[in-house]
């Protein structure tokens, strides 16, 4: 057996999520100065390491330097370099690449980045060849990521070590970044990919809020008010369900942003990750965030600024997902996801959450963390 695995690494992907950011496109030179590190070359290689059974049998066709090849030798992969470029990498990068990848048939592409790299992607190797996405962006709406770096390992290695190489068409979703600033979200679908198929391992599309939500979600906000502590701090993540919940309290938030709360009043808007920790330090905290329909990611999908670090110190009990029935249901049973990136944190994580699932209406709901 001699295996041939593409990988391309969009090293900047993800850098704009601790800092507030909303996305990394045209903003990376800006997060960087503020300190933060990229962490998609360390994701990828997470998702490498699982590649290491094949040994001397596979070997990883990629570009040089942070394209991949950095990624590859950290996992203790033989690669070939089949495209250099001195820098982090741009678009015009990627889509070179992959038809480069393509044009060699390579068994499988894996690709480290967020929805804008699927694109990049799918414009340049079409719905007809084998793709996975290793989640490493802010917001990831496309279908065909795996839920976590690992997990998109264990399903490269099952896809590899398969004769059938079953795959299915997922979604290639992307969204203007500038509009998400603004706070509009208006996701577009640019195609589809072939990506290994396995339900519990890919993520799948995201499930849009049903028509019934908007009377659960101002049900569950009234809940969450109504048991508000008034020294506590409050740390409210982005999203439909959590908005509402925002709306009812003092202040002038946003949907798409991570906000503080004490005594039912804004005290930090759109937060950073460090601002979160240096707020908390030393006073007791809740989470109250939202699970993404269809996909079930409570941590690591848009809202980074919640870091390993402010995890572990609030911790498991003291997060509360709020969620309608409906979103509840979309996951099928599968557990709520926290990619956080870091054992200690992923440790905290794994167990049952407190669900707010109406008013006066709580339940525990089991996530997996990594």
């Amino acid at each position: 057996m001699n295996l041939r695995v593409g990988l391309i690494v969009n090293a900047l992907a993800g850098v704009g999520g601790p800092v507030a950011l909303r996305g990394s496109d045209g903003v990376a030179a800006q997060a960087l100065a503020l300190g933060v590190l990229p962490q998609a070359g360390a994701r990828a290689t997470e998702a490498l390491s699982a590649l290491r059974e094949f040994g001397t049998e596979l070997t990883v066709i990629t570009g040089s330097g942070s394209l991949g090849a950095d990624a590859a030798s950290a996992a203790g992969l033989s690669c070939k370099i089949v495209y250099r470029n001195p820098g982090r990498g741009s678009a015009e990068d990627t889509a070179t690449l992959a038809r480069r990848l393509m044009l060699m048939q390579v068994d499988l592409l894996l690709f480290a980045g967020g929805d804008g790299t699927a694109r990049d992607v799918a414009e340049s190797v079409g719905d007809s060849f084998p793709v996975l996405g290793i989640p490493a962006g802010v917001k990831m709406y496309s279908g065909v990521f795996a839920t976590t770096p690992s997990a998109a390992g264990t399903l490269a290695v099952r896809f590899l070590r398969t004769h059938t190489r079953r795959v299915r068409q997922c979604e290639v979703m992307d969204l203007d970044e500038t509009d998400l600033r603004s706070g509009r979200i208006e996701p577009s679908l640019f195609g589809y990919v072939a990506s290994p198929e396995d339900p519990r391992l890919l993520q799948g599309r995201k499930v849009r809020s049903g028509a019934g939500d908007a009377v659960q979600a101002q049900a569950i906000a009234a809940s969450v008010v109504e048991a508000m502590e008034p020294e506590q701090i409050y740390l409210i993540g982005p999203g439909s369900t959590t908005w509402v919940v925002k709306q009812a309290l003092k202040g002038q938030a946003s949907m798409l942003s991570v906000d503080a709360y004490v005594g039912g009043q804004l005290v930090l808007n759109d937060a950073t990750a460090s601002a979160l920790l240096e707020l908390t330090a030393g006073r007791l905290a809740r989470i109250l965030v939202t699970c993404i329909g269809g996909q079930g990611h409570i941590f690591g999908r848009g809202n980074q600024q919640f870091s390993a670090e402010l995890i572990r110190r609030v911790g498991r009990k003291s997060v509360s997902v709020l969620a309608t029935p409906s979103k509840l249901i979309s996951l099928a049973g599968r557990p709520f996801i926290a990619d956080m990136g870091d054992r200690a944190s992923a440790a905290e994580m794994t167990g049952y959450v407190e669900v707010v699932n109406g008013y006066r209406s709580k339940a525990l709901y089991r996530c997996e963390a990594f």
